[in-house]
């Protein structure tokens, strides 16, 4: 078996996908673009499965988070709550310990809940969402790409964004930070496929989803979501500098801009009057991301330059690839509007993130569409190179079909996925033996689900005490309870639960009602 540490279980989605994917390239090579696009569209939901369904448990850090906060959700939508009743004194402003949860927008916790809704309290059904607009987009990225330059460049981005192992990692929620920038990227992509529809047909249908897809955009990771506002500006003046002078050129854009508005300024509105403290916080919070590193994402200058190489591959030669591919679908783009569009989308995010003193490398995959698409315009630039020398009978029935396998084999990069999702190599799959571990603690809670209890000295790995809240509905903390804390829990008719790891002092030892539940020292 060529990748030895994955069940037959859990190999079978992405054989099933690979096979599906392949079909798709044979269909499109053959003509039949609507079914290639229904293939695509099926291979990337299986390979969306596979890798989500690979680890049976919350991912550390924000995976859990967003998890066990769309789970109270299911309470009341418009209550994000960390710990849903918490027992002890908690910040206001420790967004990994409070009670108001406001840490992120809602629109992505919202989805999430309505999955854990239908599907149950499961880890995989946290990812379903994620699995789901992962495969819509790379529909989208195909939509724009044919608007932008061509049939074939189109497809060929969509099938490299649907296989790129970073996006795919994001969905699984092994990438930081993982639903949210899934939803992200979906919202934003959505917004530019819209806003490229409306340039191509002028239909207000488009107009008005431009704006509502860009408002979710903002309802999911703040005011980056408003991107293609200020590349809709920047190039419709370059395409034609009387835009920017005259007054009525603004009007659809503030009609579009309407829209959004009225989708996330009204939960604004909501969280302000609400809950004052955190909502002021977290705003404060955002801005100081551009200004100040916050919670240690920092670098420098040329950090997301650098990152390029962790998002599409980690070879020498793939930044100038990017570059290349990207020469490629902009010189024949069908439209100098569109040419400036990309260009003003890859300019604008780069540089307001590497000016922004706070860096996270999931910061710029908003405009990976683009540079797939721009890797698609390379390869059939490429093809068609050879084609016209070689003149080779069948050359491109074979050649592009082997080409597109070649280029996907490495953009998904099994053995990454391997060793990131199994326990082939225990020092790469960060601390995979500890999550197994606190999943068996978990399990060890199952007699206590329903029942009024506190589980303390619960991260049997880092910070899992919140998976186990996710997935008992106990409240539970990490560290181990002074005297004055037992009280108080006891004060409000709580049991206590603690997990002993030979750490525990004499006076919880001593305690005849304090529930003690072996759990050794794994995950140190």
């Amino acid at each position: 078996m060529i990748y030895p540490h994955f069940s037959g279980v859990q190999i079978a989605p992405f054989v099933a996908g690979a096979l599906v994917l392949l079909a798709s390239i044979l269909s499109f090579q053959a003509g039949r673009k609507r079914a290639a696009l229904w293939l695509l569209f099926a291979g990337a939901l299986l390979l969306g499965f596979f890798i989500a369904a690979l680890d049976d448990f919350l991912i550390i850090w924000d995976e859990q988070y967003h998890a066990l906060v769309a789970k109270n959700m299911l309470r009341n939508p418009f209550m994000p709550l960390l710990y849903a009743d918490p027992p002890l004194e908690y910040d206001y402003r420790n967004w990994i310990a409070n009670h108001v949860w406001l840490h992120k927008q809602p629109l992505f916790l919202w989805q999430i809940a309505l999955s854990l809704k239908v599907f149950g309290i499961d880890t995989l059904a946290v990812r379903i969402p994620s699995i789901i607009m992962h495969a819509l987009a790379a529909l989208m990225v195909y939509r724009t790409g044919k608007i932008i330059h061509s049939e074939k460049t189109a497809f060929y981005g969509a099938l490299f964004f649907t296989v790129s192992y970073y996006l795919l990692g994001l969905v699984a929620g092994k990438i930081t930070t993982d639903h949210n920038d899934s939803a992200f990227l979906f919202y934003v992509t959505a917004s530019f496929w819209a806003w490229f529809e409306y340039q191509e047909s002028g239909r207000k249908r488009w107009l008005i989803l431009t704006g509502l897809f860009s408002g979710c955009a903002v309802l999911v990771k703040w005011l980056v979501g408003l991107l293609v506002y200020a590349v809709w500006v920047i190039a419709a003046g370059l395409d034609d500098k009387r835009h920017w002078l005259r007054p009525a050129s603004y009007r659809r854009l503030l009609t579009a801009l309407a829209v959004t508005l009225v989708v996330f300024i009204p939960w604004q509105i909501y969280i302000f009057t609400g809950f004052p403290a955190e909502a002021a916080h977290e705003l404060r919070l955002n801005t100081r991301h551009f200004f100040h590193v916050v919670e240690g994402h920092d670098g420098n200058f040329w950090f997301h330059f650098e990152a390029v190489k962790d998002i599409y591959g980690s070879g020498d030669l793939v930044p100038y690839l990017l570059l290349l591919g990207l020469f490629f679908l902009l010189r024949k783009a069908r439209a100098a509007i569109y040419r400036f569009a990309v260009l003003s989308a890859i300019i604008i995010t780069y540089g307001f993130y590497s000016f922004a003193a706070t860096k996270m490398t999931s910061f710029c995959i908003i405009v990976s569409p683009f540079a797939f698409l721009g890797l698609g315009a390379l390869t059939d630039t490429g093809a068609k190179f050879l084609h016209d020398r070689l003149r080779l009978k069948y050359f491109d029935n074979i050649f592009r079909p082997l080409a597109l396998l070649v280029i996907c084999y490495f953009l998904i990069n099994m053995t990454m996925i391997q060793a990131s999702h199994t326990n082939w190599k225990p020092h790469d799959n960060r601390n995979r033996k500890a999550d197994l571990e606190q999943m068996a603690f978990i399990g060890k809670l199952k007699g206590l689900q329903g029942r009024k209890y506190v589980v303390f000295n619960a991260d049997i790995r880092h910070q899992g005490h919140i998976a186990v809240m996710f997935y008992t509905g106990l409240a539970a903390y990490g560290f181990i309870p002074d005297p004055k804390q037992i009280e108080k829990v006891r004060d409000q008719s709580y049991g206590i639960a603690i997990a002993d790891r030979g750490d525990l002092p004499e006076y919880i030892l001593n305690d005849t009602d304090i529930l003690i539940i072996e759990a050794g020292d794994c995950g140190r």
